[in-house]
């Protein structure tokens, strides 16, 4: 039924249906095991339909896990590397902070990262949800599990999981057990990385283990004009964990975790630039500037050009850098009774960042902006899971509480025109002496109460039905206008009727309820049938970059209905599975945030849209002989715009004004078609020395960056960029990044009386793909890119005990 659409669509689910047996899977359903096994590094427990432990192949609905140990294998270090490798879910690194990224699954998106702008695919750490992705892409370490979770998630993990969920699980303390881990790592760039685990298990019934993670590495991306190096960066990350049974039936877990990362950068490389031209004279000398740039770039994406801070009154003298420091606190209380299990989880996280980032990608003094983020985040949830009926009735019930407070400013330094040159001192220029700021003033609070029920109607057949209330309590207090270098004294408000401090208040409640109901099936012991269908809710959002009133008016909540098919297979006696999931989705008001520019003033606008995605994901591995796996995964989605009525500039400065346009023919930016992963695993034992090695390869297809339509770059109309053919031309061969194939290895031999040294060999992206992944156009007058990594290998060295 969800698959009666027009022909062509039908086609290609059919497609992806049979190419994906050969092309896709998932790198740990060949992991997948019972619970008593949950502390096996080739095992994952994963969260069922109601948050109890439950088999990824007796789980109806479409989840991608790792263990610790593959992510180490397959070289994911990162958060951002988690979706490289997972089918139809996709990372676009933020421009505004490289600590932070917008996650995409399903043809939904957050494609801007602001504390007022929710996410559609929820991130949880150690069971606590992380509202803000600054701060978040950080190293993976000493994490037991990753699962992703595909689909609108909203009953059972609440609000902004309307395509799915992230839950990354670091390893808890063991009890009766004293053990560790030390790894050193020498790497290209310099890399060097510590990461030292120690785990004592004090008795049954008191344990702590702890982390401690350091990396330094040098930059690798060369000023064309300097000779400087940038993106550097150093960071340390520790944890300690506490866990007591004070009774036989309680457990208490106690966490803290601190992160402090600098990077000297980010940098971005310049595509296109096109000066205002109210910059009269000055203008072919900015464009030509830019230009020999670019051509001095020769199509290296590791090299760039940097704007000299003493060029801008007001700019922080270091230069491109990235400051982010996070503190996560948790408490959980989990008490076994004999009716379930009732947990308590609570938790903080604080995020204070800063940085300096020149957007254009030029020495053109063309575009700064600094970030400053100071929020802070508390949750609670009390959850009761259990068993009833003669446990014919899984259940999970709860209600949460969120509160979130804190403070978002960016600051901008946007062109002038003006430049000063001596006899013997080319020209100069130099940025406008004022700086526009965009700031809030956060106080949210959320409340949510969810029910979710799975019962066997006989011993193969099972329904399951959740429901969720949301409550969004949101206020904002923002400051738009023009300060005096760089500094908190304004000159100016925008818009003008606002006094100074230029203070401006909003505060909305939304409310939502969330469902899901499905049904499956085991049509044998070793094939699951299932079929779903859920209701999703990312909450409204307030603007907090806008400069008129009637541009601040708060966004719609995001809703998603999205109906999903799937079969669950084991076969040759559990040395193969195979896996796949239809899907089909409307989304309502979703929402959008283009970068405006009108009269040279930079602002961001929250805006709604409607989408429908139809599309198909698979997984597949095999034991070919013992300690030799194959495994793939492939997606393919198509997502489009069924209604977008957006905003858009209309005239020329200084009298250009935001108008409202029709943008349902725009492009879906931060989304690809097609994905797909294939790899392998060999391990053996050759007595006084184990082999562990492991290769595989992510490969991607192309990703708009620029969602203007290619007709509109040489439009005059409201809307189109008024660009020449040439112009247009040029900028279109940038409008979207390239495929892109990570290829990563690992070989790694153990020795020892019980294999516990380890020297590894390893490489990420060793074909040295580098597309663009952030791209910014801002108006009709610059493109600034940035890359993801390049090639890099190194040598690990690590002693358990």
């Amino acid at each position: 039924m969800i698959f009666k659409q027009k022909r062509d669509s039908v086609r290609m689910l059919a497609t992806v249906s049979l190419t994906a047996v050969a092309l896709s899977s998932a790198p740990a359903f060949a992991q997948a095991a019972p619970a008593e096994t949950q502390y096996d590094d080739d095992a994952i427990v994963v969260i069922g339909v109601t948050k109890q432990d439950a088999n990824i192949q007796d789980t109806p609905i479409a989840i991608t896990a790792f263990s610790g140990e593959t992510l180490n294998e397959q070289g994911i270090s990162k958060v951002e590397d988690i979706a490289s490798f997972t089918p139809g879910f996709n990372i676009r690194g933020a421009g505004n902070n490289p600590t932070a990224f917008s996650l995409a699954m399903r043809g939904q998106v957050q494609n801007d990262n602001i504390a007022t702008l929710e996410p559609s695919v929820g991130t949880y750490l150690d069971e606590i949800y992380v509202a803000r992705a600054y701060g978040l892409n950080v190293e993976l370490v000493d994490v037991e599990n990753v699962q992703v979770l595909k689909g609108p998630q909203g009953t059972l993990f609440g609000r902004n999981t309307s395509a799915g969920a992230v839950l990354i699980q670091t390893a808890n303390p063991r009890y009766d057990e004293i053990s560790g881990k030390l790894s050193a790592t020498y790497g290209r760039f310099d890399e060097r990385t510590g990461q030292a685990v120690l785990n004592l298990g004090l008795s049954d019934s008191l344990a702590i283990r702890g982390a401690l993670y350091y990396q330094k590495r040098d930059g690798y991306k060369t000023d064309v004009n300097t000779g400087a190096k940038y993106e550097g960066r150093e960071t340390i990350n520790g944890r300690v964990k506490l866990g007591w049974k004070p009774t036989d039936t309680l457990e208490v877990l106690l966490s803290g975790e601190w992160y402090d990362t600098y990077i000297d950068g980010p940098v971005r490389q310049n595509l296109f630039f096109n000066a205002p031209a109210a910059f009269g004279p000055a203008k072919p000398i900015v464009d030509g500037i830019a230009a020999a740039e670019r051509a001095d770039f020769g199509g290296n994406p590791n090299l760039a050009a940097y704007t000299p801070p003493s060029a801008v009154v007001g700019a922080d003298p270091r230069g491109p850098f990235n400051k982010t420091q996070t503190q996560t606190y948790s408490a959980k209380f989990i008490l076994d009774t004999n009716f379930g299990q009732i947990r308590w989880i609570n938790g903080y996280r604080g995020v204070q960042s800063e940085n300096l980032i020149d957007l254009d990608g030029s020495s053109v003094v063309g575009h700064f902006t600094e970030g400053t983020q100071d929020l802070k985040q508390y949750s609670s949830e009390l959850q009761l899971t259990g068993t009833a009926l003669d446990d014919r009735l899984n259940f999970a019930t709860g209600i949460t509480y969120f509160r979130e407070t804190g403070f978002d400013q960016s600051r901008s330094n946007l062109f002038n025109g003006k430049f000063t040159a001596g006899p013997t001192v080319p020209p100069q220029f130099v940025g406008r002496t004022n700086w526009s700021n965009f700031s809030g003033q956060l106080d949210n609070d959320s409340y949510g109460m969810y029910g979710q029920l799975n019962y066997k109607l006989t011993d193969a057949l099972r329904v399951t039905g959740g429901l969720r209330y949301s409550i969004d309590d949101k206020r904002v207090t923002t400051q738009t206008g023009d300060v005096v270098d760089n500094t908190g004294q304004f000159v100016r408000c925008t818009p003008a009727t606002v006094a100074i401090p230029c203070d401006r208040e909003r505060h909305k409640t939304f409310t939502n309820l969330s469902y899901t109901i499905g049904v499956d099936y085991d049509v044998t012991d070793d094939i699951l049938v299932y079929a779903k269908h859920s209701k999703g809710y990312r909450s409204g959002a307030l603007q907090l970059r806008t400069v008129t009133l009637a541009d601040s008016i708060p966004s719609d909540p995001e809703i998603v209905h999205e109906q999903e098919i799937g079969i669950k297979t084991t076969f040759l006696d559990g040395r193969a599975r195979f896996n796949v999931a239809g899907y089909h989705n409307k989304v309502r008001d979703a929402q959008r945030s283009p970068v405006l520019a009108p009269n040279g003033i930079s602002q961001t606008v929250i805006e709604n849209a409607d989408t429908e995605t139809w599309g198909v994901e698979a997984d597949a591995s095999i034991e070919v002989v013992d300690g030799f796996t194959l495994f793939a995964s492939g997606a393919l989605s198509d997502p489009k715009y069924t209604r977008y009525e957006g905003k858009a500039l209309d005239g020329v400065p200084p009298n250009q004004a935001i108008v409202t346009v029709d943008k349902s023919d725009y492009l879906l930016i931060g989304l690809v078609k097609k994905q797909f992963t294939v790899g392998a695993n060999y391990k053996q034992d050759f007595g006084g020395v184990g082999l562990d090695a492991n290769i595989v390869y992510a490969w991607q297809g192309k990703m708009p960056q620029i969602d203007i339509p290619v007709n509109m770059f040489t439009s005059t109309a409201p809307g189109g960029l008024g660009l020449t053919q040439a112009q247009a031309d040029q900028l279109a061969a940038v409008a979207q990044s390239g495929s892109l194939g990570l290829l990563n290895a690992r070989v790694a031999l153990s020795f020892g009386p019980e294999k516990n040294f380890e020297v590894a060999l390893w490489g990420k992206n060793l074909t040295n793909d580098q597309e663009q992944q952030y791209t910014l156009l801002l108006s009709n007058i610059y493109v600034g890119t940035s890359y993801n990594e390049p090639r890099s290998y190194g040598v690990t060295a690590s002693f358990k005990f």
